[in-house]
This record gives structure tokens, C-alpha cells and sequence, in this order.
């Protein structure tokens, strides 16, 4: 049985996806307060989280950071003045709670054999893709994190791990969850049986319809 940690509850979308994995059978963890069956509860400090982890299975296989924080405090942009207040406060919640998860949780996914790390993001956040103004903060923030999971990959990737970002784009959360549990534990084809065409490794990341999307 696979090991697997959803890092947080807080959206309707976290806890389908987390029944999703238990109706499949996979032994979820989950940090935060909400109660659903099948999964197992975690105290919200990193370190009893992870030492919990380990007492209990020993390691991870997927890593799921559910992290997607917005504000509605966020309706500023360069010509309207910029509020730094808010800016940092979604960079400290998109990016580097992400960086501090990730380290914390490091170790039991070395120990796994899945090694397959999966993050939420949006398309509003692709510099190629966005068109609109408003959310300013939470746009510079996720592309903070895009950066951050590039370099991460970079390093990992020798490493057999593999990446996985997604945005749930749907209004059914149910649907959404769907679309990500099939995203999160398959493997992505190779190209013609060529080894050097595998979508392991082309970086991007993929919504609930299965649209592909640049950083």
C-alpha cells in the first residue's frame, strides 16, 4: 500500500481529493483539524507530523501540497499602487511554506519508492498564458513557486523523482478531485518507445481537462 500526504484540508477540493485516495486505498496522512474517514490526522507542526509519519509507515511515496492561498486584499497592480504587505504575505504562503514542507518532508519520501512530488497551481500564474490584472500578488507569488519546483526537479530528477503541478480549474470540486488522482498516480507516456521523448521529462504542468500549460 502507498503512502501518501496531503499537506493541508482547508478547501472543499483537499478533502474530495483526499476521500478520492482512500475509496482507491492508499494509506493517506493529512495535517489539520478536519476529520474524514480513512484518513489519518497529523499534528499541524512539521516535525511531530513527520516524526509521525515515520513511526507509522516508515516513508512516504507522494507528496501532495495542497497549499493555494489567495486574498482578498489582492485587487492592486503597478499603476494602482502595490500593497507589500499582502505580497508578502501570499510569497510566504504559496512559496516558502511550500520550501519548508518539502525539506521537512524530504527524508521519508527518500525512503519511498514512489518519490513522486504533486502541487496545486494555477494557469492565471503561467507568465505565457495570464491576461489579466487583478490578482497580482497571488500570480507573482505562484510563479515564485513554479521557479522554486524547476530547481527542485533539477536536482531531484536524477534521483528518480517526478513532478506533478495541477490546476483544478473545474467548479465541481468532486470532478476536480477525479481528474487529479488520475493525474497524481500515473505515469506519463513515452513518445514513440523513445526513451529520450519521455514526458517524465518535460516540465509543465496540467489542469482538470488534461490541458497542458507553460511556466
Amino acid at each position: 500500500m502507498k503512502n501518501v500526504l496531503i499537506t493541508g484540508l482547508d478547501k472543499e477540493f483537499d478533502k474530495k481529493l483526499a476521500s478520492v485516495f482512500t475509496r482507491e486505498g492508499y494509506n493517506i496522512f493529512a495535517m489539520g483539524n478536519e476529520q474524514i474517514a480513512g484518513v489519518k490526522q497529523l499534528p499541524v507542526d512539521l516535525k511531530e507530523a513527520a516524526g509521525a509519519i515515520k513511526k507509522d509507515s516508515g516513508c512516504l511515496d507522494i507528496f501532495i501540497d495542497t497549499t493555494d492561498v489567495r486574498s482578498r486584499s489582492d485587487y492592486f497592480n503597478v499603476r494602482s499602487g502595490l500593497n507589500y504587505q499582502v505580497i508578502k504575505e501570499l510569497y510566504d504562503a504559496n512559496v516558502t511554506r511550500p520550501m519548508e514542507m518539502l525539506e521537512v518532508f524530504y527524508p521519508l519520501l527518500d525512503e519511498g519508492e514512489g518519490k513522486r512530488l504533486c502541487y496545486l497551481t494555477s494557469a492565471e500564474a503561467s507568465i505565457n498564458e495570464t491576461r489579466g490584472t487583478e490578482g497580482y500578488g497571488y500570480k507573482m507569488a505562484k510563479a515564485g513557486l513554479h521557479n522554486f519546483l524547476q530547481i527542485t526537479w533539477n536536482v531531484l530528477a536524477p534521483k528518480n523523482y517526478t513532478l506533478r503541478v495541477f490546476d483544478p480549474v473545474y467548479d465541481d470540486n468532486q470532478l476536480a478531485a477525479e481528474a487529479a488522482f488520475n493525474y497524481f498516480t500515473r505515469g506519463r507516456g513515452v513518445e514513440r518507445g523513445d526513451p529520450k521523448r519521455d514526458d517524465e521529462n518535460n516540465l509543465v504542468f496540467r489542469d482538470a481537462y488534461g490541458r497542458q500549460h507553460a511556466w
